[in-house]
Parts: structure tokens; sequence; C-alpha cells
């Protein structure tokens, strides 16, 4: 099995060439997938507010407009919630797609958003109960919740990649893939917060330049343990 190490060189090599597509595709991909939870946040921004206020301490009016600010809280709120659902969800299988292709081959930008093309329901119900699971397991106990994130991770992939599984057999074989080896998922991770601690310097922009090589030494990981497995 490849260390973090081999593992990050790899996907400097399969980058190559194609970084400035792989560049565009994380861009706006994650513009996509940022529009539900900035709504969210949003949302929360505004009860705050809100509830900053003593309603003891409130005209008529002003209670009026507070409660039409948190009506349209709740509401954006919601609209938050699906736009992840129904539009987040997708478009991370559609992440992994693209960067499964690209470690053997030249993607397409189309190939970034198969998560809406094949297999539509299948992908978002499955995301959602990945997140209703991982919040199941946390409240549980943190540490478990911890560890089955690290085991879901690699769903995205397997959606992406078979056409014909279902959500069921996904977690199955997810279970079974990542067996003995989380630990080298989170070393992985571990590897680049030396690279985001210099992002931070950057105000964060760096970021967005670093995800490229983040999501190209994920999608290896997940092809060497696939082929493992096979």
């Amino acid at each position: 099995m490849l260390k973090s190490k081999e593992l990050r060189a790899k996907a400097w090599e399969s980058l190559k060439g194609k970084y400035w597509m792989a560049f565009l595709v994380v861009l706006v991909l994650s513009l996509l997938a940022s529009i539900g939870n900035s709504l969210v946040s949003t949302s929360q921004d505004m009860l705050d507010i809100v509830n900053m206020v003593d309603p003891s301490e409130m005209y008529s009016t002003m209670q009026l407009g507070a409660g039409v600010i948190s009506g349209a809280s709740l509401v954006m709120s919601l609209i938050g919630f699906l736009f992840c659902l129904f539009v987040g969800n997708a478009v991370e299988v559609g992440r992994c797609n693209y960067f499964i292709k690209n470690t053997d081959s030249r993607p397409t930008f189309a190939d970034a958003f198969s998560g809406f093309k094949v297999k539509y329901g299948r992908n978002i119900g499955t995301l959602l109960l990945i997140g209703i699971k991982t919040v199941l397991w946390t409240c549980l106990f943190i540490v478990p919740g911890i560890i089955k994130s690290f085991e879901y991770a690699i769903i995205p992939y397997i959606l992406a990649e078979d056409a014909e599984i279902t959500s069921k057999n996904a977690f199955k074989k997810a279970k079974q893939m990542m067996k003995g080896t989380k630990w080298r998922l989170f070393k992985l991770d571990l590897s680049f917060f030396g690279w985001f601690i210099l992002c931070c310097l950057t105000f964060g922009i760096g970021v967005i330049f670093l995800l490229p090589y983040v999501n190209a030494a994920a999608a290896e990981f997940y092809v060497e343990l696939k082929n493992k497995h096979a």
C-alpha cells in the first residue's frame, strides 16, 4: 500500500497538463455546493439578529417586522437544505467521477456533472443517508461518528463508478474496503495540514488552488484501494 507521500506524488503527476481544468471544475463545483450552505448560514444570522432584541421592548410594527424576518429566514433555511440535497449531493458524486477519471485519462468538464445524469435519485438519497447516519453515530458517541465518516468517505466514489450498485450495497462495499484502512485515509488528509496552514496566510484564497491536488490524492487513494479489492 502506498504511503501518503507516494499518493500525493501520483496525484501531482496525474494533474500535469490538466491542472487548470481541474481547478475550473473544483471552482465551479465549490461555488455550486456553497450556495445551499450560504442560504442556511444567512438564515441563521437573521434569526440571531432577531433574537438579540427583547420582544417586550419592541413596538407592534417592530414585532411584525421581526415575525416577517423570522419567517423569511425559515424559508431561506429550507431552500438551502433542499439545494444541498438535490444539487450539492449530485455535485459531490460528479466531483468524484471527474477525479477518478483524472487518475489515468483526461476527463472532460461534463464528467464533473455525471451525478445529475446517472442514477440521480440514488445519488442524492445515498448521500442524504450518509449525513443522517453520521449525525446519529456522532450523537451516540463522537469518536464512532468520526470513524464512520472516514468509512463513508469513499461511497461517492463507489456511486460514481458503478451505475448499477444500490445504496445498500454501496454502504456494504465501503465497509469492506475501508476495514483496517481508515487510519491511512486520516493520515493522507493530515498530510495536507501544512498546506492548509499556508493557505490561511493568503486569507483562504489559496485553498481553492490547493483543492485540485487534495481531490486528486483522494482519488488515487480510492483507485488503489479498489484495485486491491478487485
